[in-house]
């Protein structure tokens, strides 16, 4: 059974202008063989940022928490996973 992953993009402010808006189009640009293994939401906020030494952009990816968020970051994460 493949695993299925649930990736929460957080679009509260800091993480909206500090690339944030450009993880919104993760679904267009995951390879094909990942998108059937992924649902992608979004959230207003993470609460992630209330932390002293945050980096934003934060995406939740099931349980695991992670910051500065890139596209290519979340893409070998779930190829490593």
């Amino acid at each position: 059974m493949t695993r299925k992953f649930k990736i929460t993009i957080c679009s509260g402010t800091a993480c909206y202008v500090l690339g944030g808006a450009h993880l919104m189009m993760l679904e267009d640009i995951l390879p094909a063989e990942l998108k059937d293994q992924v649902e992608i939401v979004g959230s207003a906020c993470l609460q992630a940022c209330r932390q002293a030494d945050a980096r934003p952009p934060f995406v939740k990816i099931n349980d695991y928490l992670m910051e500065s968020a890139s596209i290519t970051k979340i893409v070998d994460y779930l190829r490593s996973h």
